[in-house]
């Protein structure tokens, strides 16, 4: 991840942990918490690592791996803990359930479950900063999805979270707050049953960057007026030379879905309800087991080296004068980033939604702008770890001054365009000075409270992570600690 003239960025030559222990159950990670706390060690979670600035790893920690832990319960109805009354059908998940896993046991029942499109992602970090699908303004978040939580504090103790019980603000916290508040081991969501029609509308939108653009904008403004933009998300690409569309939809029938399409030029097409799609391939590719989007393939071995979003608003887009202004900044951005894109995502807010996606979005703590965004606007720019070169194998070279001074521009130009506007945890800014209000606004302060009721010690702290303005701890893998973590005996096994 690139870094800023006053931060360093991120790359795993320079944060590889020291040990590690393979986590299968909560006492395992009881014990493992407590063995952290009594030596002081710098510690860090992971279960697949695709967090964008590396909040997984860290240089000289412990390394706490849930990643195997992937069993799954189903439930026709589901009580959380202490609740008097019944959340529905759910699915109680381990926290190294990825959403291949999810998804495959999803279709064997015809039920749909909230995830993300990127198979190899685990549910845990993607709930824990929101969490949107392609569904989200259908279903809603993994965050208003969210029922009830089993979870290690930093002392050790195993809690349950949900909105019944003595845990009720950890568990708003764990609805978008982010990671740094406990070692989530098991997680339960509600679910649905499947659509009858989930469909695209893919191609290219006539025109230049602009002219497509702008009528894009026509037809999204409309659709959201109309009532209809529960049945949309997904993504536009802006690029120098054209938008081209992947929106996503469900909850249409076919007829209705190509009616509404079509000032867009562009066919509505049913999806094949077959599981695997046929768009994904096996994941040993990747040297892991399940099923991995064939686009994926290579992000196993990139670094983001830009990253950034914004939300915005009906209120952006609603005018001809403001839909102008709004595509003529967006294809100017693109028109700097080298032929790569300016996207939007329709599904990362829940404004307009259904009233089953609004439901529960008040008892979240991501930021305010999610319950009226209709979509944000994103940089999503990787480079392959073999395109580095020698770079890849160092951890000290150069700023790209270049680079920075365009992320900056690009930026500046989107804060004039939507004033004030929040941006998504999971893909926010790595260099952003601000983030406590970009990510949370006025939710950081009830946060930051919460963090220090169930980890004063700050030991779950990563960049840009609840708690992490506060001052540096000073916890790290000393050789004597080491020598304890190798010396260890417990029921988890340190490697």
């Amino acid at each position: 991840m690139m870094g800023s003239p006053s931060q360093p960025g991120w790359m795993i030559t320079n944060s590889t942990p020291a040990k590690y222990a393979e986590l299968h159950s909560a006492d395992e990670a009881s014990q493992a918490l407590q063995f952290a706390s009594k030596h002081k060690l710098a510690l860090v979670v992971k279960s697949t690592g695709h967090d964008f600035f590396g909040r997984s790893v860290s240089q000289g920690s412990f390394l706490l791996w849930t990643h195997k832990m992937t069993s799954t319960e189903w439930h026709e109805s589901f009580t959380p803990q202490g609740c008097t009354t019944d959340a529905g059908s759910a699915v109680s998940l381990g926290a190294g359930v990825q959403f291949w896993q999810l998804y495959q046991e999803a279709a064997q029942r015809e039920l749909k479950v909230v995830g993300g499109t990127c198979l190899t992602v685990g549910h845990v970090g993607f709930t824990l900063g929101g969490g949107y699908g392609d569904a989200s303004r259908m279903y809603g978040s993994g965050a208003t999805n969210l029922v009830e939580a089993e979870v290690v504090l930093a002392d050790g103790r195993v809690v349950i979270a949900n909105k019944c019980n003595d845990h009720t603000d950890l568990f708003r916290a764990l609805r978008g707050g982010g990671g740094a508040f406990g070692l989530v081991t098991k997680a339960t969501y509600r679910t649905y049953p499947k659509p009858s029609f989930e469909g695209y509308i893919h191609g290219q939108i006539s025109g230049d960057a602009t002219e497509g653009l702008t009528k894009f904008l026509v037809w999204y403004a409309a659709v959201v007026e109309q009532g209809l933009a529960k049945h949309f998300g997904s993504l536009l690409f802006i690029r120098e030379k054209g938008v081209v569309s992947e929106i996503n939809t469900v909850g249409l029938s076919l007829k209705d879905c190509s009616r509404i399409a079509k000032p867009l030029g562009l066919p509505c097409t049913a999806s094949l309800q077959s599981w695997p799609p046929p768009e994904v391939v096996r994941s040993n590719v990747v040297g892991v087991k399940g099923w991995v989007d064939d686009w994926e393939v290579g992000s196993s071995s990139s670094y983001h080296t830009q990253s950034l979003s914004r939300y915005f608003r009906l209120d952006h887009i609603r005018t001809d004068g403001l839909r102008q202004e709004f595509s003529q900044t967006l294809v100017r951005i693109a028109k700097s980033l080298g032929g790569r894109s300016v996207i939007l995502s329709l599904n990362y807010g829940l404004g307009h939604g259904s009233e089953t996606a609004l439901r529960d979005v008040a008892d979240t703590t991501v930021h305010p702008d999610v319950a009226t965004a209709i979509g944000t606007v994103k940089l999503d720019l990787t480079v392959a770890h073999d395109k580095l070169g020698q770079k890849a194998a160092s951890d000290h070279f150069a700023v790209d001054q270049k680079a920075y001074a365009n992320h900056v521009s690009t930026r500046n130009q989107l804060d004039a365009l939507l004033v004030g506007s929040g941006s998504y945890y999971n893909e926010g800014d790595y260099s952003d000075e601000d983030w406590q209000n970009r990510y949370w606004g006025f939710n950081y302060a009830e946060l930051k409270r919460t963090k220090s009721k169930y980890d004063p010690e700050n030991v779950f702290t990563c960049h840009q992570c609840v708690g992490s303005d506060a001052p540096a701890c000073s916890r790290r893998l000393s050789a004597k600690s080491t020598e304890a973590a190798e010396n260890a005996r417990g029921n988890f096994v340190i490697v």
